[in-house]
């Protein structure tokens, strides 16, 4: 049995993240040069230059786009792909809540790792949906 794929049949809350996660995305690119040049903290140490680039183009922009193409197709794996991913941002902001708060802020640190336990909550609660 197919089930519909596409934009109508997602359900609001994952619509929802589904817009969240492209301005997510554009955001990284447009802070691509702030990021190369201040650079971004990795499990405790700060990395710059390509390092920072490419980290930023894994994690904040092909990742949220992989998962974006799973939601939109119902792939079995997304929900999968997106524990991992938002738990390794939550991992990184735990880390950096201990070792780079001073430099970074709490702010920075706290919104982020809020806002994922919102976005894994919400992917958790709708994943029947992948099914």
């Amino acid at each position: 049995m197919n089930k519909q794929t596409g934009w109508k049949p997602i359900p609001l809350a994952l619509k929802i993240l589904f817009v969240v996660f492209i301005l997510w995305s554009i955001g990284a690119v447009l802070n691509l040069p702030n990021l190369f040049e201040s650079g971004l903290p990795l499990f405790g140490i700060f990395v710059h230059g390509i390092v920072a680039s490419l980290i930023v183009l894994f994690l904040d922009i092909i990742g949220p786009i992989i998962f974006l193409f799973g939601l939109w197709n119902r792939k079995p794996w997304a929900p999968v792909w997106a524990f991992f991913y938002i738990g390794f941002f939550i991992l990184n902001n735990t880390v950096a809540f201990f070792t780079v708060r001073e430099q970074l802020g709490l702010v920075q640190i706290l919104i982020p790792i809020v806002a994922s336990v919102i976005f894994i909550i919400v992917i958790y609660t709708k994943r029947s949906y992948f099914k």
